[in-house]
């Protein structure tokens, strides 16, 4: 296996474990959905968000 080959496996390992499929898809949905004037003001506003959730979520569990 390449370097090359084994960048990429690692790449879509990281993605999958990490849900970033889902994630992205979710914050298209939710910008699709929203169509705001300012789509990269809704995309930061929408990651904090997404991000405070987490932080609480970890301090539940």
């Amino acid at each position: 296996m390449s370097e090359e080959e084994q960048h990429l496996r690692e790449c879509e390992a990281y993605i999958q474990t990490h849900r970033i499929q889902r994630l992205m898809k979710d914050c298209i949905v939710q910008l699709c959905i929203s169509r705001p004037e300012n789509p990269i003001v809704f995309l930061r506003q929408y990651f904090q968000k997404l991000e405070r959730y987490f932080d609480v979520m970890l301090k539940v569990v």
